[in-house]
């Protein structure tokens, strides 16, 4: 506070170091003045406090496991000094812990652009064009807004809710779980987050965008977004409405391909089809009696999309001798789902928390699917044909949530928590199918079969999980955590199905062969003990649990039958983190967990609605026993902003469930009455062991200023060796590949938008049982955005995308030039509003083909996709900020 008239000084930072200088944790004083810092080990200490305009403080600290309040004064710094103008740039990037703090005052974007172009320009940070977000070769789980939440459960929807000129700073946090921040044990277990750290002066007032666009063929896209931001209270919405398969929403959608691959780059064709999607989402944040935060996140999206699609897969089935199956599709969907979500947090100073996220779901949908498919051998020979069409309706509903509770005994690491969790779901399915099916031998017509049925599902579980902690200290650097678990969870599956009977017009014959009424109980016990130890520079633990699972299978119709199984495991762990600086440090993490198979897995039912691929469940599984292993290294240049990370990833599962395949040599009964035709597959899940997954990551970013540009780097090395059963024998295919993608955005000025980037992926296939199913696959993506505004805010903006793909099969090898362009010009005084003609697929090239490899099978595919169209656009900026926040003081000084 100011040492004259007490004012809290908001803003001023505060540094715990060691006598060394080595700074142990350090923040920045919130509204008021006040700063917190939270599991500091006892030591003696040197407190360092600066504020500009001010005397800094140095003041020692020896903590001797006793809480400690302070208040602070700070003297003015009352040198007379001649009238100087002092331009000084804020440090590009701070490292604080597991956190990299970036300055948004360091990067370029275009006026009114989205968070998301100011995040894509982070050293180490990358955004597809599906809007998924990796930074330090890690995935980015949620998107926080000054440490509270906002749209967690889509970062996707929160960059494209928030401006880049609101933004003051970036933060990459390598996130502890919940159970870590609740006892101060560090488990080890990290997810990467993404904190936006706002201007203070942008934390009242209003601020969005709307805009609306029409264009040939009836094409429309339409929408907005508002954040009404007053302090601690907060509330934003994001709308979208449009035909152009446009999942989010943003100025760069509607006036041309974003740049640097930043959402919409294949010119809004979100998974292939056409149609019409809308989406709201809305979000709420306060703070109540100063110490419980509360948010609450609701999502609403429909969407009806038609969808053609062709494939060709080549099935393994031994003997190097392989089978072909060729399919043509035409599905329309019709999804709506609600999604409502809540987290509320109450914290009494660093002793105690409290944790409550409820959350609340439905989701309604219909499918209409029409599929031809054809399989032949290998000579190219006919084996089947198979006309179908299959209606579904479907109703799910899921509600659920956890409450996590901690507690601080002591100031020296003695603490408390506990875990509890609850889900429940139901599923209401209706299902129709009709198929005409004809079978061939020696390129003869041998049979045909007719499948004309009626099948009714109802499922639901509810499940329950409960975790109590308890934290010893053993020394300044020791302690142990003992810990107990349960977990209940109790599943029901209903399934009846009707033939359709001519005499009756109607599907009122029950065939009980295809039916059945199934139960599952699950029940868990655990205990474990951890040790760690740590000092300023390291810190490890490690432990073991012990589990004893006890699963019941109970068939009620149509014959009753009971079966038990007891699961007993010990699950180590250990985790090592070493601080080589305060900006690079090295982590290694090994964990192990089960994962029991689920009801409609166990359930030993026969589903025939493809009686070309025929499925059923298998009572006798057993749980996954998975070990996982981590390395992690990151380092920060903090004076250039540069960021390098080098990550390694292996998993082993034995008992893992896998789809086991039975192909059809001749007709073939399955159980009485259900006949699988020559060619025709049955798949069911079997448990086997010899899986495993490697991988290494290295990500490397770097501001290269002579240039004015920004670099990132990225690199992949991965080898899955999947385990199948096909006809009894089990298949090893091996899968190897090289990924790497390059990318460069300028920062030249905010009139001059430009970024190159290039990705490739090659891809080797190796099967053990079949080497003609083995194959290698190439593709490569080369990426140009350019955007330039001149004389009076006329702006032009450009995309070009090549698609490279070798290796597929026949007539799935394309290659292909994207070019979205778009001319616009500014409008108003402060250029808050924008009017805008875009050719989407300008060349009218754009195709979407993918790749699909399994165990059993290498399939490739194509969608029908949006193809060349044109959209007028109006766009309006809004900004409106004022009230201020108190604190810091104002006036000469």
């Amino acid at each position: 506070m100011d040492s004259i008239d007490g004012v809290g000084l908001q803003g001023a930072r505060a540094s715990l170091m060691t006598v060394k200088d080595s700074v142990v944790k350090q923040t920045v004083a919130l509204e008021g003045g006040a700063f917190v810092m939270e599991q500091v080990p006892d030591a003696t200490y040197t407190l360092l406090i600066s504020y500009i305009g001010y005397k800094p403080l140095r003041k020692s600290i020896q903590l001797k496991g006793d809480h400690v309040t302070m208040k602070i004064a700070l003297s003015m710094d009352q040198t007379m000094l001649d009238v100087v103008n002092i331009t000084v740039s804020p440090p590009t990037v701070v490292v604080k812990g597991d956190t990299t703090e970036f300055s948004a005052s360091a990067f370029t974007t275009e006026a009114y652009a989205d968070a998301d172009a100011l995040v894509a320009q982070i050293p180490g940070v990358e955004i597809d064009a599906d809007g998924k977000i990796k930074a330090q070769g890690e995935d980015v789980q949620r998107i926080i807004v000054d440490g509270k939440e906002f749209f967690s459960s889509d970062p996707a929807v929160a960059l494209k809710t928030l401006p880049a000129d609101v933004i003051d700073k970036i933060q990459l946090i390598d996130e502890k779980s919940e159970q870590s921040k609740l006892t101060g044990f560090d488990d080890g277990n990290r997810r990467k987050i993404i904190n936006i750290v706002t201007k203070p002066d942008r934390r009242h007032g209003y601020f969005g965008r709307m805009a609306g666009a029409t264009g040939n063929e009836d094409r429309y896209n339409t929408g907005g977004f508002l954040n009404a931001f007053n302090g601690d209270r907060r509330v934003s919405a994001n709308v979208v409405s449009n035909n152009i398969n446009q999942g989010g929403f943003a100025s760069n959608e509607l006036v041309g391909a974003s740049s640097g691959g930043r959402g919409g780059g294949r010119g809004g064709n979100e998974g292939g089809g056409i149609g019409p999607s809308h989406r709201i989402a809305l979000n709420y944040n306060n703070t109540w009696w100063k110490n419980v935060q509360f948010n609450a996140d609701y999502h609403l999206s429909t969407s009806d999309k038609n969808q053609v699609r062709s494939a060709n897969r080549e099935v393994l089935i031994g003997d190097n001798a392989n089978q072909f199956n060729l399919s043509a599709a035409q599905t329309n969907r019709n999804n709506q789902s609600h999604a409502a979500s809540f987290r509320i947090e109450y914290k009494r100073d660093s002793t105690e928390r409290l944790n409550v996220n409820p959350n609340i779901n439905f989701n309604n949908g219909k499918t209409t699917n029409t599929n031809a498919t054809r399989t032949l051998g290998a000579l190219q020979e006919l084996i089947n044909t198979s006309n179908r069409t299959n209606n579904g309706n479907n109703h799910a509903f899921t509600i659920g949530g956890s409450v996590d509770y901690g507690l601080r005994l002591s100031n020296a690491g003695r603490s408390i928590s506990a875990h509890l969790e609850q889900n429940y779901n139901r599923n209401d399915n209706e299902a129709f199918a009709l198929s005409y099916n004809l079978f061939y031998e020696g390129g003869d017509l041998n049979r045909s079969d007719t499948v004309n049925n009626r099948n009714e599902s109802y499922s639901n579980s509810n499940s329950w999980n409960a975790r109590i902690t308890y934290t010893e200290p053993l020394s300044k650097q020791s302690r142990m955590m003992a810990n107990l678990s349960t977990r209940s969870n109790n599943s029901y599956s209903d399934r009846k199905m009707y033939d359709f009977l001519i005499e009756t017009g109607q599907y009122s014959e029950l065939n009980r062969e295809l039916s059945n009424e199934f139960r599952n109980d699950y029940r868990f016990y655990g205990a474990g003990l951890n040790y760690q130890f740590s000092k300023e520079t390291f810190l490890f633990d490690v432990g073991i649990d012990y589990q004893q699972a006890n699963m019941s299978n109970d068939r009620v119709f149509p014959i009753q039958t009971n079966t038990k199984r007891q699961f007993i495991n010990y699950l180590p762990n250990a985790n090592f983190t070493y601080r080589f600086s305060r900006d690079s440090r090295i982590r290694f993490n090994y964990n192990t967990a089960t994962n029991p198979p689920n009801v409609l897995q166990l359930q030993d039912v026969i589903n025939n609605q493809n009686p070309l691929n025929i499925t059923g469940g298998n009572p006798n599984l057993k749980q996954e026993f998975r070990h996982a292993l981590s390395v992690n290294y990151n380092t920060v240049n903090r004076t250039s902003g540069a960021n390098f990370s080098v990550s390694m990833h292996a998993d082993f599962t034995n008992n893992r469930i896998v789809s086991a395949t039975f192909i059809a040599p001749v007709d073939t009964f399955i159980v009485d009455n259900v006949l699988l035709g020559k060619g025709a597959q049955f798949t069911r899940p079997e448990n086997v062991d010899g899986y495993y997954s490697l991988r290494a990551n290295s990500s490397f970013g770097i501001p290269i200023e002579a240039f004015k540009i920004n670099l990132n780097m990225n690199n992949d090395l991965y080898h899955n060796r999947d385990v199948g059963l096909l006809n009894d024998a089990i298949t090893h295919t091996n899968t190897y590949g090289i990924s790497q993608r390059v990318g460069i955005n300028s920062k030249i000025s905010r009139k001059i938008i430009f970024s190159l980037s290039y990705s490739g992926n090659y891809n080797i296939v190796r099967n053990s049982s079949n080497s003609n199913l083995s194959n290698n696959a190439y593709n490569q993506t080369i990426r140009n955005d350019f955007t330039y505004i001149f004389w009076k805010g006329v702006r032009v903006a450009s995309s070009l995308n090549y698609r490279y793909n070798t290796g597929m099969a026949a007539g799935y090898d394309q290659s292909f030039l994207l070019w979205n362009a778009s001319l616009g010009k500014k409008l108003f005084k402060k250029e808050e509003a924008e009017i805008t003609l875009t050719a989407f697929d300008l060349l009218n090239n754009n195709t979407q083909v993918t790749r699909n490899i399994t165990e059993r099978y290498i399939e490739d595919s194509q969608t029908n996709i949006l193809r060349r169209y044109f959209l007028l656009s109006f766009t309006y900026n809004l900004r409106q900020f004022g009230g201020g926040s108190g604190g810091r003081r104002t006036g000469n000084r």
